[in-house]
């Protein structure tokens, strides 16, 4: 799976109620990259969250209703926002990695980089800003040695370290899902990778603009979706290998047969449908089959059918973590009764 490192300000969040900020973006980037966060970043977030917190809790003890309601003002002192932080952070929902830098020896990199003003340090003669960047900079270039595939995206907002990045070829700067969308869809938008699209399909019309998305399945293997003449069609890749391709109309009926099942008999021969193709599924689609199996009672009541269970299992199995959590709940509930 691709792995995004993110700067602070894309996961800026100084509010009480989650640790990471960002979500909505953050969950795109999830379904299909794993997350890895520089500690450093994890702690500027908590600091800014100390910060905040400690803001409020100075305004709130000088509010009149603080008193007017008769609360009690060294309760109120005395909570304990490092142990709030913490648990925030124990609580946070989204599965992420952390790194630390090891090599110290860096050091004098750093030092050389901050007197000759290089990214990701400010140009300017006034200022010595850029420490935490830098920090970034070398725990990122750190990591990139210590995984296989020597192959990384950054995303960030900040200039001067976007600029420091884009020097490493093995290092993809972005600044949003969307980008990072457009990124990794280039990597099969080549002149090799067409051919070998145009060999498999036999279709010498296709061109790379004909690639319009792409996800990861039930396997963890990448399927790409071309539209070629107003027809769909999904390719499984393994490896960069075309390993199964279809026309999406093979089977778009049948999720939308069992999503609206009317009758037991209808859930049944959707699921015979959709079986053979259940390696090409989307996480939205998956999402929309589970949601009915939780609210439909012609699938829910025959989910005990060795049909019907072996094919909920194997959806909530592999992409459960894409659930919120009561329908994973609900789901895992029903798989159990």
């Amino acid at each position: 799976m691709k792995k995004v490192i993110f700067d602070t300000n894309f996961i800026r969040n100084t509010e009480a109620k989650q640790f990471l900020g960002g979500r909505s973006e953050l969950e795109k980037f999830a379904k299909v990259a794993e997350l890895v966060f520089p500690d450093i970043v994890i702690e500027e977030i908590k600091n800014q969250k100390r910060k905040n917190l400690e803001s409020k809790k100075d305004s709130f003890l000088k509010n009149p209703f603080h008193w007017l309601r008769k609360l009690d003002q060294d309760e109120t002192k005395s909570f304990d926002i490092e142990s709030y932080i913490t648990e925030l952070e124990a609580e946070e929902t989204l599965k992420y990695s952390v790194i630390k830098l090891t090599d110290y020896f860096v050091l004098e990199q750093m030092k050389d980089l901050a007197l000759k003003k290089l990214p990701p340090f400010e140009a300017g003669d006034n200022t010595d800003k850029g420490f935490k960047d830098a920090c970034i900079y070398f725990t990122t270039l750190e990591y990139l040695q210590s995984i296989p595939d020597k192959m990384i995206f950054f995303c960030c907002k900040d200039g001067r370290l976007k600029e420091a990045f884009q020097k490493h070829p093995n290092i993809i700067v972005i600044d949003s899902y969307d980008d990072f969308k457009k990124s990794t869809i280039g990597e099969y938008r080549t002149e090799y990778f067409v051919e070998k699209l145009r060999e498999e399909l036999q279709n010498n019309s296709i061109i790379d603009s004909n690639i319009i998305d792409y996800w990861f399945n039930i396997n963890e293997n990448q399927v790409l979706l071309l539209e070629i003449d107003g027809e769909k069609y999904v390719v499984e890749v393994d490896s960069g290998e075309i390993v199964a391709f279809e026309k999406v109309t093979a089977y778009s009926e049948a999720i939308d047969s069992l999503i609206n099942a009317g009758a037991f008999a209808t859930t049944h021969a959707a699921i015979e449908v959709l079986n053979p193709y259940i390696h090409f599924l989307s996480d939205n689609e998956i999402l929309k089959i589970l949601e009915a199996v939780n609210t439909n009672n012609q699938i829910y009541l025959i989910i005990g059918n060795e049909d019907v269970k072996q094919f909920v299992s194997t959806l909530y199995d592999r992409k459960k973590e894409l659930l919120p959590t009561e329908l994973a709940v609900n789901i895992k509930n029903r798989l159990e009764e």
